[in-house]
């Protein structure tokens, strides 16, 4: 049974702070948000795995000239954003359905933490969907939990195997990076380490190909 659910439906006006508050303790998604901004440009942004949307408003702040996509399986993605809605849309939707109606149409694509949470027989389909939706010439930034023995991470593990209810997973950042050579080829152009854990690390890649001409451009 997940336990986040039952226990956040229950907080009321409190459960930003509180999400808010229990993130921090894992990691600073302001400075992974910011990491990204000055690597990656963007106009058009899809997150994979958006959840309740708290990335998102981040994303946005940084990225005050950019669309946001959010996509999760969730029933609710983006419940709790509270940022400018003109700017976001959010769908309840799996990465191959969403890839079949807009392939290669973002300039950034960006998958924070999910990966640990997804079988090992469906990864290799949702990497080729990361850079499938990725235009060419653009980016894909993958974040993930590095798996080092400690406090720490059998806090990670624990959080996230009883309060989601997943089976959890974690990559190391040698067999992720090792793992997407091999599957899609593109230059890696970013490893980042993301406070306050270094267990947090963040992996950016280019797209191979010329970007497409944008109207108006």
């Amino acid at each position: 049974m997940a336990l986040g659910p039952a226990v956040r439906t229950r907080l009321g006006r409190y459960e930003i702070p509180a999400a808010d508050a229990y993130r921090s303790l894992f990691i600073n998604l302001d400075d992974c948000a910011e990491v990204m901004a000055s690597v990656f440009p963007a106009a058009r942004i899809l997150e994979i795995g958006c959840g309740d949307g708290s990335f998102a408003q981040r994303l946005l702040k940084r990225y005050p000239k950019a669309d946001y996509v959010g996509i999760d399986v969730s029933a609710q993605p983006g419940r709790l954003f509270r940022g400018d809605p003109a700017r976001v849309q959010f769908a309840s939707v799996d990465s191959a359905s969403f890839r079949a109606t807009e392939p290669g149409t973002f300039d950034l694509v960006v998958v924070v933490d999910v990966i640990h949470h997804v079988p090992h027989e469906l990864r290799e389909a949702l990497f080729r969907d990361v850079r499938a939706l990725t235009t060419p010439g653009g980016h894909y930034a993958i974040k993930e939990w590095e798996p080092r023995p400690g406090p720490a991470h059998l806090a990670c593990w624990a959080a996230d195997r009883f309060i989601t209810g997943d089976r959890i997973s974690h990559v190391p950042s040698a067999a992720m990076k090792s793992r997407l050579a091999d599957l899609l080829g593109d230059e890696l152009v970013l490893e980042a380490r993301i406070p306050p854990h270094r267990h947090n690390y963040l992996l950016g890649y280019a797209r191979e190909g010329i970007p497409a001409q944008r109207t108006g451009d």
